[in-house]
């Protein structure tokens, strides 16, 4: 008799023992998940920005595509009218159309403004945008591992389990690396 009760003493310390470790299993994976949900939030709002930046910077493309094509169109026209008579009105047409020439190719090549730099820039955007929406997307699934762990923390608590502490243990992991590799390499994580 006094056997079995030191058996269950010893029982009711090491489940104890036991629930202390998946309360702190708890917490730490808790603390774990609010990083990885806050640094989800923190790539979709770079999603949205980038976005954004992209979609203007194709809508700035647009404009000066529509303004290259039309001087290019005009000058284009300005050479097939039949020329004046007056030598002074062939001249000003002359640099009307290098004008227009000369605006359509500053259109496309300006460094700074031009169609190229522009798609440059757009191209970034959509790079970052990208980037950002699967590091978002490796942030939710190490929130997910995460979450179930602590489920399953919190489970083993209550029913004594090492089984369902080592599982809450590796999910814990497998969290805490697809956070990892959401901010290192993102691209990395295949599913």
């Amino acid at each position: 008799m006094e056997k079995a009760l030191e058996h269950h003493e010893h029982a009711a310390h090491a489940a104890g023992h036991g629930a202390k470790h998946a309360a702190l299993l708890v917490a730490i994976l808790a603390a774990c998940l609010a990083v990885s949900e806050q640094q989800a939030k923190l790539a979709e709002i770079k999603v949205s920005n980038s976005a954004v930046l992209a979609a203007d910077a194709w809508g700035q493309y647009q404009g000066k595509s529509t303004r290259q094509f039309i001087a290019q169109d005009l000058a284009a026209v300005m050479d097939t009218l039949d020329k004046p008579a007056d030598p002074a009105l062939v001249e000003q047409r002359a640099k009307v159309a290098a004008k227009l020439r000369e605006d359509a190719k500053r259109l496309q090549d300006d460094p700074k403004d031009g169609k190229e730099a522009i798609s440059k820039r757009a191209r970034e955007f959509e790079a970052l945008r990208d980037e950002s929406l699967e590091r978002a997307h490796a942030f939710d699934k190490a929130a997910a591992s995460l979450e179930l762990g602590i489920v399953l923390a919190t489970a083993s608590a209550i029913t004594a389990s090492k089984m369902l502490i080592r599982l809450a243990l590796a999910l814990g992991v497998i969290g805490i690396a697809l956070a990892v590799l959401g901010r290192v390499d993102p691209e990395m994580i295949p599913f």
